[in-house]
């Protein structure tokens, strides 16, 4: 009677994982030339700004509901907000549909970041939400870009943080007493 030994059931995958693991760490082949395009990070992030303000100068000119259908990627959009988050650009647009006449929503970029490939860039700053003359809510907001296949840009998230409220301002007692 033979002894018959059977092999491991991982020494195939160790192998693979060892000729894998090789051939990745010995670099380009010879003749073979990889290049990374880095491009200038400011001049990104200042591309960026710009679609940001022209963005909010679209809101102001042909309404929210319009412009955040063109401006939001169609399917990779997201907006957050304390108590709501919305995913692609017709959801995201559709609660601007019934806004009321005197409502406005307007912002001003002030920073921001952008990778070094060119292709992505966040922008925060100042946003207000008005109706008539009144400011219903403003805070920050932070809006993620991405370049489409035409190369312009499309936000991909979008978020806000409203101030916290004002303390209510009471006169004080003359005598001390609360309330």
């Amino acid at each position: 009677m033979s002894n018959v030994r059977k092999k491991s059931p991982y020494r195939a995958a160790l192998a693979a994982m060892v000729v894998g693991l090789a051939v990745a760490c010995s670099g380009p082949s010879v003749g073979v030339d990889v290049k990374v395009e880095v491009k200038n990070p400011q001049a990104t992030l200042d591309s960026a700004l710009e679609a940001d303000r022209d963005f909010a100068a679209a809101v102001a000119k042909d309404g929210p509901k319009a412009a955040f259908l063109a401006w939001f990627h169609a399917t990779d959009s997201q907006f957050i907000q304390p108590g709501a988050y919305l995913k692609g650009a017709e959801a995201i647009a559709a609660p601007f549909e019934q806004s009321p006449p005197g409502f406005t929503l307007g912002w001003t970029p002030d920073s921001g970041v952008a990778s070094a490939s060119g292709d992505f860039a966040t922008t925060t700053g100042r946003y207000a939400v008005k109706m008539g003359e009144q400011t219903i809510e403003q805070g920050r907001y932070m809006t993620s870009w991405r370049k489409d296949e035409a190369g312009g840009w499309k936000v991909v998230m979008d978020a806000t943080i409203a101030d916290p409220a004002a303390p209510p301002t009471t006169t004080p007692d003359p005598d001390g007493r609360p309330g």
